[in-house]
């Protein structure tokens, strides 16, 4: 008998006083500080350069900051956590192995399910991502929306508690990436994770966060923290054309803009 898709729940994430530099000179942060809530989902937008990626890659345990601390549930974060997920910019499936393989890979990596339980959690999940009927779909037969919802299954299989997420729909078409944001908003209130999702698309980190988080240019961290107050559940067209919507992307726009500007002319000051 197949296990039931139940809440996970999420876990709450302390970034305290981090330091972090390349092998440069120039660090990238400068005691960096962000406290993220159990179930909260946090978007971090910036202008490039202004360390995104670094900052995910961070919170993942695949850089290690050179001072300061990265705690998920009051411990070090490490890249084996099982409480943590990671949904990268591409969808990165394994070519040669079908759709409910892919998202069993996880699963047969720790060892922990029987191959029988395996394949009923991927059929779950699938079913869960909206692509029940493709599981033996190899991923060139899947079209861009498609496969990252299997990298998504994948991901969230595994149960994580916190899920981190980089651009997760960047490469995709308009029309796809709004469905995908639907969808991302439908698995996150089922499951409750903790998410931090960082994008470049202001109307996206908008429509999908409870707080949104602007990265000022190296080594200043952050800029300004949102709260976002446009009230749950959202829904596309009436969400997005609402005055508050309008006035949080109007208020993101100018901020983006004077960070891209810092050095250049006057900046605004926290």
């Amino acid at each position: 008998m197949s296990n039931p898709i139940h809440r996970v729940g999420g876990e709450h994430l302390l970034i305290d006083k981090v330091h972090f530099h390349y092998d440069t000179a120039r660090p990238v942060y400068q005691n960096l500080n962000l406290h993220v809530e159990p179930g909260e989902f946090v978007c971090v937008i910036g202008p490039s350069g202004c360390g995104k990626t670094t900052l995910l890659n961070l919170l993942a345990g695949f850089l290690t900051p050179g001072q300061g601390s990265i705690l998920l549930r009051g411990q070090r974060i490490y890249p084996e956590d099982p409480h943590l997920g990671f949904v990268f910019q591409a969808p990165t499936l394994f070519p040669w192995l079908t759709a409910a393989q892919n998202v069993e890979f996880g699963l047969k990596m720790n060892r922990e399910k029987t191959p029988e339980e395996r394949r009923a959690l991927s059929a779950q999940y699938l079913n869960l991502v909206g692509l029940k009927g493709f599981e033996d779909y190899l991923p060139r037969h899947l079209s861009g929306g498609m496969q990252q919802r299997v990298s998504l299954a994948r991901t969230l299989v595994t149960q994580p508690t916190l899920l981190l997420m980089d651009e997760p729909f960047g490469a995709l078409d308009a029309i796809t990436r709004e469905t995908m944001n639907d969808e991302m908003l439908r698995l996150w209130q089922e499951l409750g994770q903790t998410v931090l999702f960082i994008t470049h698309d202001i109307d996206e980190a908008i429509y999908l966060s409870d707080r949104i988080v602007v990265l000022h240019k190296p080594p200043h961290g952050i800029y300004r923290e949102m709260r976002n107050e446009l009230p749950r559940p959202r829904s596309g067209p009436t969400t997005r054309t609402s005055d508050l919507f309008w006035k949080y992307k109007k208020d993101l726009m100018q901020d983006i803009a004077q960070v891209a500007n810092y050095g250049r002319s006057s900046s605004r000051t926290n």
